[in-house]
């Protein structure tokens, strides 16, 4: 049985990248990295197809009175790499930055066996509970229900906490929408690495994992409840997210990424879970936004050359980057438009 532990926890080591892709709240999530699941997207028989031309969101950051300029790119977390080529004005300002700086660099946190291990181990419950125990019955049978019928389902996975279970809906919903690719970001994370670039975390991975714990267990009940009972309609929506990040829409993205609380939520649920929604997407959006626009600030003042890259959703909105630097003084440029 210990033996079988191990091994389950090896599989499970790449798993919690994907629940650290589900806060980084970018356009999609983390490459699904557990054979269990990577098995099932592998296509046969593929031909060589036409690449397409995407035009996915970049702004130059400048300001009066400085030479410097930044690059801001909207990325998304799980992309099919092999169905286009990064325009050249993306590449271009990659090329032209010293310094790469992602959410934080997964490749590094991917290579770190003991920190997945321990991040791992910490999304176990050690109480004798299991997720059962953690979610309401109709949203527990609901989830278990859907990936039997979908063969997904493993029950050792009921040891651990429902972040490990949202993750894992989240890429399963995403092999259905068809993306099976690593990350735009972790392309770039790659190049860096094999240019000798610098890499900076824009914030990090213990940042993102500590976001996780502090979160009230029962948000987690309502994303996997609200996740299970509109599957179907999430793995659409998942689709044309995809086709507007490539598209770089920036209204599309707005439209879909940023969608607020409905009047329809506010019947169907308490103003006590109402209020975990809005702190929930305060602090996955509004707050990390602040953090993430500051550390663009840090570089832009210390002159340094810099390719900026987070979750395109982090771009956009009132409250997005893009605007929080326009109120700080900075001109912003869409360069893809």
């Amino acid at each position: 049985m210990e033996e079988l532990k191990d091994n389950k926890i090896k599989k499970l080591l790449m798993i919690v990248i994907a629940v650290l892709g589900v806060i980084a709240i970018s356009l999609g999530i983390w490459k699904v990295a557990n054979n269990h699941y990577n098995n099932n997207s592998k296509k046969e028989g593929t031909t060589t197809k036409e690449k397409a031309q995407i035009t996915p969101l970049m702004y130059e950051i400048t300001k009066e009175g400085s030479n410097n300029k930044i690059y801001l790119f909207g990325s998304m977390h799980i992309v099919n790499l092999d169905e286009f080529d990064f325009p050249k004005y993306l590449m271009d300002a990659y090329n032209n930055s010293d310094i790469v700086a992602p959410e934080f660099d997964i490749i590094a946190a991917e290579e770190d066996i003991k920190l997945m291990t321990e991040y791992t181990e910490s999304l176990m419950y050690n109480d004798d509970t299991t997720l059962k125990d953690h979610l309401s019955e109709e949203t527990y049978n609901g989830l278990i229900e859907l990936f039997k019928s979908k063969n997904q389902y493993v029950e050792y996975y009921e040891m651990f906490k429902p972040e490990l279970w949202e993750s894992l809906l989240s890429n399963m919903m995403a092999e259905d929408a068809g993306l099976h690719g690593d990350g735009a970001d972790h392309y770039f994370l790659q190049l860096a690495k094999k240019d000798n670039k610098q890499i900076i975390d824009v914030e990090s991975f213990e940042f993102q994992a500590s976001f996780l714990n502090d979160l009230d267990e029962k948000i987690y009940d309502i994303l996997i409840g609200e996740m299970v009972s509109n599957y179907d309609e999430g793995v659409e929506e998942l689709k044309e997210l995809y086709q507007i990040w490539k598209d770089g829409n920036v209204s599309e993205i707005e439209r879909l990424a940023l969608e607020g609380i409905t009047e329809e939520d506010r019947q169907k649920y308490s103003e006590y879970e109402i209020n975990l929604i809005e702190e929930y997407n305060n602090r996955m959006l509004r707050e990390r936004n602040i953090g993430m626009k500051n550390k663009l600030e840090e570089f832009f003042n210390e002159d340094k050359k810099v390719f900026f890259m987070v979750g395109a959703a982090h771009l956009v909105g009132e409250d997005g980057i893009a605007n929080l630097l326009i109120l700080d003084g900075y001109t912003v440029k869409q360069v893809n438009k």
